[in-house]
């Protein structure tokens, strides 16, 4: 199965930000890429299809890549509708892997990365396929109670600093990790100097695109190349009201779903071993 598909149609008109048009004046022609989504095969909201086609219907999309945690499932059943359909942007092939040190987006993948190996196996793993190793979220660390519920943790600076990441998201865009990713700006645009990616990390279809990274070209094969001369630029749009409502009760909505979880493990009896 291909890494990216390059169907492509007249994209729809969308009003863009100020922040847009200045990042935009500094790439010309520049595409726009979200390589940070989640589907059902996950954690996300949305089925491949729904995600597929509201990146068609409703955002200027370029590139778009579905990366589930620890699995290609979403990403292959995405590239199979995507190939079969008529959509005007390109398509990549992800999986959000969980580390030991925190979560790594492997791009351009043919096989699923195995998780909690530590971060310099997983990033070698995922060159060796010929793909690329982005830090998603760094200096983020959110853990609730029980450690088999959701996490969203990313690599420290420490890691930051010793792996060779081929990018890394300065712009996250849930809409809480101001701070997250300011501190990750200031260290790579400092210190580090790798590509930055903006992406949404979207769990619903809704903030698809909050987050995106710009890119001389339209394609994704055009947006590897950026990665790799490190000529991207990372953007950020703000949420409606509305929509941080809807990711709110969509995270409560989880979050309930698996202490219900965890509590029906709880109370199961266990078998008596007889002597």
């Amino acid at each position: 199965m291909n890494q990216s598909s390059s169907v492509r149609n007249k994209a729809p008109k969308r009003s863009s930000s100020k922040r847009d048009t200045l990042a935009q004046a500094f790439i010309p022609e520049a595409g726009k890429a979200d390589v940070h989504i989640h589907t059902t095969a996950s954690d996300g909201g949305a089925t491949a299809q729904e995600v597929l086609d509201y990146a068609e219907r409703h955002t200027d999309l370029d590139v778009i890549a579905i990366t589930d945690h620890d699995t290609i499932d979403g990403a292959q059943e995405a590239a199979r509708l995507h190939q079969e359909g008529n959509y005007r942007f390109d398509l990549i092939v992800g999986e959000e892997v969980t580390s030991t040190a925190g979560h790594i987006l492997a791009l351009f993948i043919t096989k699923e990365i195995p998780k909690e190996l530590p971060p310099h196996e997983t990033v070698q793993l995922i060159h060796a396929q010929g793909g690329l190793a982005i830090a998603a979220h760094p200096m983020l660390i959110l853990r609730y109670i029980d450690p088999d519920m959701l996490t969203a943790n990313g690599v420290g600076a420490d890691v930051l600093m010793a792996e060779r990441f081929d990018g890394v998201e300065i712009i996250n865009g849930g809409p809480t990790l101001g701070k997250e990713n300011a501190r990750a700006r200031l260290l790579n645009r400092s210190i580090l100097f790798r590509a930055e990616t903006g992406s949404s990390d979207a769990h619903i279809v809704e903030a698809i695109g909050k987050g995106y990274t710009l890119f001389p070209g339209k394609t994704a094969a055009e947006f590897r190349e950026a990665l790799e001369r490190k000529t991207t630029e990372a953007v950020s749009t703000r949420y409606k009201f509305r929509e941080v409502i809807k990711y709110g009760r969509f995270f409560l909505k989880m979050k309930a779903r698996e202490t219900g979880k965890r509590l029906l493990g709880s109370r199961r009896v266990k078998p008596r071993h007889r002597p």
